[in-house]
């Protein structure tokens, strides 16, 4: 698997793990769009060794997913250690380990980037992780907990002694959480000093940021996060600017709004109506966003419980947009149909 060995294929282009959204029918999606291999949310590792059924949930993947990688966190090396053997055995193609979560309530729990506190834990985690599964294991850093204690370069040696086959940086610190801007020099400098492949991640949005990335950085392979969410053609689209040169346009609000559909139906699908719809709604903020009359159709599609719903909501939307396009009188006042009809029922009752 070309992310994990040392010939790293230039060019590789990963979807991040992020809690809430990398679910299974996300991933796939991503993998069909071109994404050259996906991430689990992170698992807790607590939650692994008490055989949690939610925990195991979020690690299940499908065939079509592969290459897929679980994502641990946690702060004890045994129970890493545990988690992992017990996760390698549902065949994933490589264990990461999360030390970059910049979130209180994991932090709290001396996990994800609470650890680049402390570099002697850091190694003995690394290392009782590598011991403990047969196969790659990588890791996800920060540039350190705060501006005073940047410690990527350190971590990504203590990384490649204890035998990580690549290392993510997201060059922002945990005090710094996700604002500002990503310092990509902190991605050029590990590049130059680490002697393991370096993946780059932060502020990629558009195919451009990509390719700007690889060629500011000289990383080979960049993880995409939240620059894919309601945007999985951000693969395909990077995909084709790096190999031709050409940057394909944005998809049109109809091939949007029938990817989220997809989307709606397939989540649906695996986790049933009220909670896959429940769970869809953050995807369906940003298909919609930028979008003419985006605001009255999300709060629309917000207000549904059913499928079906969304179904017509969305075909409802499509076809007003199609007359304003066209130059038509028309705007989107979503159910204004059904309205009518009962109006015309109660005036003929």
């Amino acid at each position: 698997m070309g992310l994990v060995l040392d010939d790293i294929q230039m060019g590789t282009l990963l979807l991040s793990p992020m809690a809430g959204i990398t679910d299974s029918v996300f991933r796939r999606l991503c993998r069909r769009m071109g994404a050259g291999a996906v991430y689990t949310e992170f698992v807790s590792s607590d939650g692994v060794i008490r055989s949690n059924r939610r925990t195991y949930q979020l690690a299940s993947f499908q065939p079509e997913e592969h290459p897929v990688g679980i994502q641990l966190f946690g702060g004890n090396p045994e129970i890493l250690a545990d988690a992992a053997r017990r996760m390698w055995e549902l065949g994933p193609d490589l264990i990461d380990i999360n030390f970059g979560c910049p979130v209180r309530k994991v932090v709290k729990k001396s996990a994800g980037s609470a650890v680049l506190q402390d570099l002697g834990l850091y190694r003995e985690i690394i290392a009782s992780v590598v011991e403990s599964v047969p196969g790659p294991v990588t890791v996800k850093i920060r540039a350190g907990w705060d501006e005073s204690s940047l410690v990527y370069p350190e971590a990504a040696g203590i990384a490649a002694e204890e035998g990580v086959r690549a290392i993510t940086l997201h060059p922002r610190t945990r005090a710094q959480g996700y604002s500002g801007k990503a310092d990509w020099d902190r991605i050029s400098h590990l590049v130059r000093e680490s002697p393991i492949p370096v993946i780059g991640n932060g502020d990629l949005f558009e195919p451009e940021d990509v390719r700007r990335m690889m060629e500011e950085t000289g990383c080979q392979a960049v993880m995409i996060a939240r620059g894919a969410i309601g945007n999985p053609w951000i693969f395909s689209r990077t995909k084709t600017l790096l190999e031709t040169g050409l940057n394909p346009p944005p998809p049109l609000p109809e091939e949007k709004l029938e990817a989220a559909l997809l989307h709606c139906r397939l989540e649906v699908e695996n986790k049933g109506e009220r909670r896959g719809l429940q769970e869809v709604r953050k995807h369906l903020a940003y298909y919609t966003r930028g979008l003419w009359c985006g605001a009255k159709l999300r709060q629309a599609l917000f207000q549904t419980v059913h499928y079906l719903e969304i179904e017509g909501i969305i075909r409802e939307y499509l076809d007003a947009l199609s007359k304003y396009a066209a130059g038509e009188p028309s705007h989107f006042e979503p159910g204004l149909d059904e309205k009518r009809r009962t109006k015309e029922e109660l005036r003929g009752a």
